[in-house]
């Protein structure tokens, strides 16, 4: 990133450099801090990344819309309610961008305890899925209408989970990890957390701590040594009064959120 603000400064670079390659990399800054839990960090690399793309770029080059999205992830990964409502709404002309939107307001009036604020997030994404320019590739092979279906099924698991409906919610949420395992590989990843992490943290609450485990050993295949799945196996292997084990965990997870400047109390932030 730094080498790429000296470039850019000194050699005023014009076209798909700053537009495409620079925000790209601080896209992996926000996907690295948010993996280790360290919020400022991402928070801040989010805002950037978003900025280096204004509207008339956007409307010129649609698919870096997977750049001006990233602080709504970043936001609502760390558990800012009030940061992510006070977000300006997003241009009409993008579909992908208006649909994350309410995607993430969604989660945060889950977060807030405002189911109802949540559903109606929910419809209006629903709405939007409409669109047929989400069949439209964003910065990979993956499609918007593909990202924002785990997104919607993301939304409906939490909403669901908040009104203990465990059995809706598990459906939902499993269905979101199928529909994220089947992108096509990109890096970052296109859905900005792993499903894992909210299907862990719902079948603990639903009091399914054996079936919560065997999630996030899977994830951490996919995503090794993250601390956000190690907390959730922590509280997994607890439930079951594996000690031992747990305790082996505990160390890990204390290696691997050695950088974060925030404390879990689940596997992801939510209610």
């Amino acid at each position: 990133i730094a080498a790429d603000e000296d470039y850019i400064s000194q050699c005023r670079a014009q076209g798909l450099y700053p537009m495409a390659y620079y925000p790209h990399n601080l896209h992996f800054l926000w996907f690295a801090a948010t993996a280790e839990g360290n919020s400022k960090v991402a928070i801040e690399a989010a805002r950037k990344a978003a900025s280096r793309v204004d509207d008339d770029t956007l409307k010129a080059v649609p698919l870096l819309a997977g750049f001006r999205v990233v602080p709504y992830f970043a936001l609502t990964r760390f558990g800012k309610w009030d940061e992510m409502l006070r977000e300006p709404e997003p241009p009409a002309f993008s579909a992908y961008m208006r649909g994350q939107w309410h995607y993430a307001r969604g989660t945060a009036f889950v977060g807030k305890g405002q189911t109802d604020a949540a559903e109606d997030e929910l419809e209006k994404l629903g709405e939007i899925m409409n669109d047929k320019s989400l069949d439209n590739p964003l910065f990979s092979p993956n499609t918007g209408r593909a990202v924002l279906s785990i997104a919607q099924e993301v939304l409906s698991g939490e909403i669901a989970a908040s009104k203990k409906n465990y059995d809706a919610a598990v459906a939902h949420l499993e269905r979101a990890v199928r529909l994220e395992d089947a992108l096509v590989y990109t890096e970052p990843s296109e859905f900005h957390y792993p499903p894992r992490h909210s299907l862990g943290a719902i079948l603990l609450a639903a009091n399914r701590p054996a079936e919560a485990e065997t999630v996030y050993w899977e994830d951490l295949k996919r995503n090794r040594e993250n601390g956000w799945a190690l907390y959730g196996l922590m509280q997994a292997l607890k439930a079951q009064n594996k000690k031992d084990e747990a305790a082996l965990v505990e160390g890990r997870l204390k290696k691997a959120w050695s950088r974060a400047d925030v404390t879990l109390s689940a596997s992801r932030f939510g209610k």
